[in-house]
């Protein structure tokens, strides 16, 4: 913080005239443009998170699509709360939640202007629930645009009726959860078998 501001490492307490006189105005725009640099990476460090979750999501939608594979437990979208006997929801993977909030049509562009019309991609039937339940294929959404059950697609789509789908728990444990801990491990057997042959053999 010292150098930051200017002033030298080991100067006197009592030599207050010198501090001021070191602690210009340019040592404090230093100081200042640190703190918000600080500020604004604990802010965005949250937001950022969820964006890569939501890239890794889509990225591999995309992956399963492509190689015709369907997402029947919505592993790479947002399931939505179940919500008496019906089917849920599995919205696309960049809608942050599946339900009916006051944004889900424009997840991905603007607010309508006075005449209702979206500016940029129009994200209703993939992100608001009850209108991805609507355009299920059979349910008189028309052929050409209808959602298939995640049976059969990848989200957005339908979740089987008559099961209860929830999200995984991010904190559970997983193979790649440990990966770290393993090498780690590894390497410490390994260091002791070394030394355990490098001794000489008792006499």
């Amino acid at each position: 913080l010292k150098v930051a501001i200017g002033l030298e490492h080991d100067q006197p307490a009592h030599n207050v005239a010198s501090m001021r006189a070191t602690f210009t105005p340019t040592a404090m725009a230093r100081v200042l443009s640190l703190m918000l640099l600080a500020a604004f990476a604990s802010t965005t460090k949250a937001v950022s998170a969820s964006r890569v979750e939501a890239v890794r999501k889509m990225i591999a939608a995309k992956s399963l699509a492509k190689n015709g594979l369907p997402d029947p437990t919505c592993a790479n979208g947002v399931i939505s709360l179940k919500d008496g006997d019906g089917p849920q929801a599995c919205c696309a993977g960049y809608c942050g939640e599946c339900s009916d909030y006051p944004t889900c049509n424009t997840v991905r562009g603007r607010p309508p202007d006075k005449f209702g019309r979206i500016a940029g991609q129009n994200s209703t039937n993939a992100c608001c629930k009850s209108e991805v339940l609507k355009m299920k294929c059979g349910g008189g959404a028309p052929a050409n645009v209808c959602l298939k059950s995640c049976e059969e697609a990848v989200p957005p789509c339908v979740l089987a009726s008559g099961e209860v789908f929830t999200t995984p728990d991010p904190s559970a444990r997983t193979a790649g959860a440990d990966c770290n801990e393993a090498v780690t491990a590894w390497r410490s057997k390994a260091d002791a078998a070394v030394e355990a042959g490098s001794k000489p053999p008792a006499a």
